[in-house]
């Protein structure tokens, strides 16, 4: 067996500079869409394409492509429209565009290369960037009732989704539950709600799949899962964050009971091919 020893510049060459440069915008704001340029760009690679614009060596503008069997996720920093050619994504599967912009006309240009491309019903959402802090964290009265789901949980997993109108199958379900942490509460033997960290990185740990079956609401099940994902990431020094539509004052209400402070508002562009 030989045995070959190679230096970082032998690896990045000229590109060392741009990973410095990645690296630099996580490390200034840990926040989305940074988090997930990092995350995708290391632990999601097989599924992820990113245009750049660069100048002088630095990045201004970016946009990231998440590819799951399911959905796209897109996020679109600083928009340019040098790169608005360079976005493509076949329009097999519905997309979540992230716009971190609130100009009108940019939101237009966006929506046109979505048509172009072959997507037709785009709809508009607006949502809030929360994060949590440890010193801001407040604990759930009942956060002992959640408990961490594992492949013991599998069928009530999948009933679970099967409620939030997602067919999943066995296999999916077991590959969901190894990849994300979710936490959920259980009342006679039915898991009636959930929520998840779906991304980890040392500054910042991203919750969702936050969900309630609706005869079991307004009962602090929500709340108790949550602030129990949110528990880990803060133990650990990292920020607890996560998106939310700005018009959901329940689960606005619930998260700011938790801690959970508002960071920022996004526009959102939901497209389904045609």
């Amino acid at each position: 067996m030989s045995i070959r020893i190679i230096s970082l510049d032998e690896i990045f060459g000229e590109y060392r500079g741009l990973i410095k440069s990645l690296s630099d915008l996580y490390d200034k704001d840990p926040l989305p869409p940074h988090c997930y340029l990092i995350y995708d760009l290391f632990h999601e690679i097989d599924n992820t394409d990113l245009v750049l614009k660069l100048s002088g060596g630095e990045i201004v503008s970016y946009v990231l492509v998440w590819r799951s069997p399911r959905v796209y996720g897109v996020h679109i920093w600083r928009f340019d429209k040098d790169l608005l050619s360079k976005i493509y994504f076949p329009p097999d599967r519905r997309a979540f565009v992230h716009v971190y912009d609130e100009d009108e006309k940019i939101i237009l240009l966006i929506e046109e290369r979505l048509r172009e491309i072959g997507f037709s019903n785009i709809e508009r959402r607006e949502y809030y960037d929360m994060a949590c802090g440890e010193k801001d964290f407040s604990p759930s009265n009942n956060e002992s009732i959640a408990v961490r789901l594992d492949v013991e949980h599998i069928d009530m997993f999948i009933d679970l989704m099967r409620s939030m109108g997602r067919e999943i199958e066995y296999e999916e379900a077991v590959e969901i539950l190894r990849k994300r942490r979710y936490y959920g509460v259980i009342i006679d033997d039915k898991l009636v709600s959930i929520a998840s960290r779906y991304l980890t990185l040392d500054k910042i740990h991203m919750i969702g799949d936050v969900y309630t079956r609706p005869e079991y609401r307004g009962r602090g099940y929500a709340k108790a899962a949550t602030s129990a994902i949110t528990r880990e990431a803060v133990s650990t020094g990292a920020l607890a964050a996560l998106h939310v539509e700005t018009s959901n004052e329940s689960a606005l209400r619930v998260y700011r009971k938790i801690g959970y402070k508002i960071v920022r508002k996004s526009r959102w562009l939901i497209a389904s091919p045609r």
